[in-house]
């Protein structure tokens, strides 16, 4: 956690600073800063607050200066518009056409300091899994894969409870091992200054969480299935520290849509792109051909319980499954046609960095449900 200052240093906040108010969202406190006197509000939740206009930085609850770092921003305004329209012009329209770089009107973005704290920790994990090889129900075809890995690695929590999870997770997968300086409030150029809502307490599970999620995702890309996995870390520290988060809202035919960057690396982190004509016949092609295939695939279901019930008798039991598995990729692509479908009724959808349509939401039950909504 952030290093406290002398015991001298620390002044409890009077109580006469603080005065609440009354809001229908959150609630609101007052406080009057006990470096510079300057007014301004604090979060219920707030646990660390940093002054907006001096810098000085204390515990809420007991009032202990506490010194803390930042991540050096590297866009200005004009650069974080320019990246948006480069990534729109590229990326973007790979998907929903060229004419929408032409037709984007980008407003003004909008610099966020996120509070996250850095929590260093020795790692040591050990698991085991397998990768199928080759086609086929049978345990030789399957390869094992078991390893056991130590590190020293920093896990990033955002320290908030309430935020909006709009690329925030590509953000604190972007920050990486970057490098922080001492915090100057001249760098956060007049932008929002978040409060942190965690203490070292909160932080250190969410950690563990996180290094559990990014392991396991990181696993599964090499291997089928994934049969154990276990982790033990050793905590070492934890550092308070201010990142930079760029909102950039654009407009395309009276709708609104935003871009989420990373100050940190100065990239684009994931967007909301309108559904344009181009891409609804993409998709309608792609949700027919799918459709088509599964038909295709219900179709010879009973041909091929015929052939196998006259001619199957007496083989491998492999063969006895072949009804099932092409009953089960029948549905898997009826699944997927429907969620393509479900993309296409959309007025808009959010892309990866990459231009990839983003799982999160994609979900069969979440395109039913649009579906539905559509057809009532």
């Amino acid at each position: 956690m952030p290093t406290s200052g002398k015991a001298d240093e620390a002044q409890p906040r009077p109580k006469s600073s603080a005065t609440p108010i009354e809001s229908e969202e959150i609630s609101l406190i007052e406080y009057r800063c006990q470096s510079c006197n300057a007014a301004y509000p604090l979060g219920a939740d707030d646990v660390i607050a940093t002054c907006p206009y001096c810098g000085y930085t204390f515990e809420v609850d007991t009032g202990k200066t506490l010194k803390h770092s930042m991540i050096p921003n590297r866009l200005a305004v004009q650069e974080a518009s320019e990246v948006v329209r480069n990534w729109i012009a590229s990326v973007a329209a790979r998907s929903v056409g060229s004419h929408v770089a032409k037709a984007v009107d980008i407003e003004t973005p909008m610099l966020q300091w996120l509070p996250m704290i850095r929590v260093d920790a020795d790692c040591r994990t050990h698991y085991s899994g397998g990768k199928k090889t080759q086609t086929g129900v049978a345990s030789a075809y399957w390869t094992k894969i078991e390893n056991e890995t130590t590190s020293h690695e920093p896990i990033w929590v955002l320290a908030r409870r309430h935020a909006s999870d709009f690329g925030v997770e590509e953000f604190v997968d972007s920050i990486g091992d970057a490098e922080s300086v001492t915090f100057d409030i001249k760098a956060i150029q007049s932008a929002l200054l978040l409060n942190s809502e965690l203490e070292e307490t909160d932080a250190q599970p969410r950690a563990r969480v996180n290094k559990v999620l990014k392991d396991r995702n990181t696993l599964l890309r090499t291997m089928t299935s994934l049969f154990d996995y276990q982790l033990e870390m050793n905590f070492k520290s934890c550092s308070y520290i201010h990142a930079p988060y760029w909102l950039v809202p654009y407009t395309y035919h009276n709708g609104t849509f935003r871009v989420a960057l990373s100050g940190v690396t100065g990239q684009v982190l994931c967007a909301e792109v309108p559904v344009t004509k181009r891409y609804k016949a993409s998709q309608w092609l792609k949700s027919l051909g799918l459709l088509i295939s599964s038909a295709l695939l219900f179709l010879s279901l009973p041909i091929a319980t015929f052939f196998i019930l006259q001619f199957a008798s007496g083989s491998s039991g492999e063969a006895i499954l072949l009804p099932l598995i092409i009953l089960f990729g029948a549905a898997v692509l009826w699944a997927e046609s429907v969620k393509t479908l479900g993309r296409v009724l959309r007025y808009q959808i959010t892309m990866t960095a990459d231009g990839k349509s983003r799982e999160k939401g994609d979900s069969l039950k979440e395109s039913l449900k649009i579906i539905a909504e559509v057809s009532s």
